[in-house]
């Protein structure tokens, strides 16, 4: 990083943390917009965000998995309450399933146009409305579901939903434009030949991520690429507790001028866990490596929790290790209880208003 880089970096640290979300919710305003942080912190905001955003797209690609009840699921960017239940697709072999449409709301309250945080949480929130079957910027985005033959046999259902390739052309939603490509694709097996309550689904799930880029008026944010591949179990009817991943990746993150303020490659392991349509939490272990230089860190990040109505996570802690390059040292953020209350090695900051 050059020094007109960090420069910028530091000047613009609070703008870039409030911009890029530090994760990938949307929701009403979380508090003031002040904030008397060291300048050490424009060193541990691209290593915090490489912690969060990642996450929150591979969450929202793991909707296209299975023919979920998607109500049983946490919607990332619900404004508060719980989503309106999408029955559960029954697709013949060829179809398209549940890529229909189900009116506007791809482009309103589940679309996230709530001001400067588009940049960072619409990502997540078109991929998840798009397996909700909602029309999301129409022309500018390829959607070609996968189906496959089930594990079990129910007496009904010939094809269910293992995957999906989305490819993102000049996508517009609210302000912020999407291009790139998301692929998902999952298998199962099955404990029992026919399909009941004491059946065990096991899923297997590679997600590909290439080239997805998002940006806006305060910037752009640039998976060059990304692979995952999870497994979880669960018994048939029911949706899974918890998901293992193990990920490896790039992140880069530019400036409302198109000035890179970090290249980071990733690799590790996140487990997420599930209970209800409120929430969900995550734990991950990464190795994070700053691309053009020496700096690196270990991050560790347990139980971090996204919560249905605040923009910030609302539980949960990251320990930033960071070693080389400009100010190593260790960081430990902590979140909650309240949205927008947060703190950074036992130090209370108040960081920018959700907008």
């Amino acid at each position: 990083m050059n020094a007109k880089s960090k420069k910028v970096l530091a000047g613009r640290v609070l703008t870039v943390a409030g911009v890029l979300a530090v994760g990938g919710a949307i929701a009403a305003n979380c508090g003031t917009t002040t904030t008397t942080v060291p300048v050490a912190y424009a060193y541990d905001d691209p290593y915090l965000y490489t912690t969060y955003y990642p996450a929150d797209v591979y969450y929202s690609g793991y909707y296209w998995a299975d023919s979920w009840n998607y109500a049983t699921f946490y919607y990332v960017g619900q404004y508060g309450g719980a989503p309106t239940p999408v029955p559960t697709p029954t697709p013949t072999a060829g179809s398209n399933g549940g890529a229909g449409t189900t009116g506007a709301a791809g482009t309103t309250g589940s679309a996230g146009a709530n001001g400067s945080l588009a940049e960072s949480s619409r990502l997540a929130l078109v991929i998840e409305a798009l397996a909700r079957g909602e029309s999301v910027c129409p022309g500018q985005v390829t959607v070609t579901p996968k189906f496959a033959t089930p594990a079990c046999s129910d007496g009904t259902t010939t094809q269910e939903r293992n995957g999906v390739t989305i490819a993102f052309n000049g996508c517009v939603a609210s302000g912020a434009t999407i291009n790139g490509m998301l692929d998902v694709l999952s298998n199962r097996s099955a404990s029992a030949q026919t399909c009941s309550s004491t059946t065990t689904i096991t899923l297997g799930i590679t997600t590909t991520i290439t080239n997805l880029t998002i940006s806006g008026p305060n910037g752009k944010l640039v998976i060059p690429s990304e692979t995952d591949m999870a497994m979880t179990s669960y018994a048939f009817g029911q949706s899974p507790a918890m998901l293992s991943v193990n990920t490896t990746g790039e992140l880069q993150l530019f400036n409302a001028q198109g000035s890179m303020l970090a290249d980071h490659t990733y690799t590790g392991t996140r487990t997420f866990n599930f209970s209800g349509n409120q929430s969900y939490k995550f734990s991950s272990m990464l190795t994070v490596q700053e691309k053009n230089g020496p700096a690196m860190a270990t991050i560790t990040s347990t139980d971090v929790t996204r919560s249905a109505g605040c923009c910030r996570p609302t539980a949960g802690t990251v320990n930033i290790d960071r070693t080389g390059g400009q100010l190593p040292g260790t960081a430990t953020w902590t979140f909650g209880p309240s949205c927008g209350t947060v703190m950074r090695n036992a130090v209370t900051v108040t960081l920018p208003a959700c907008e």
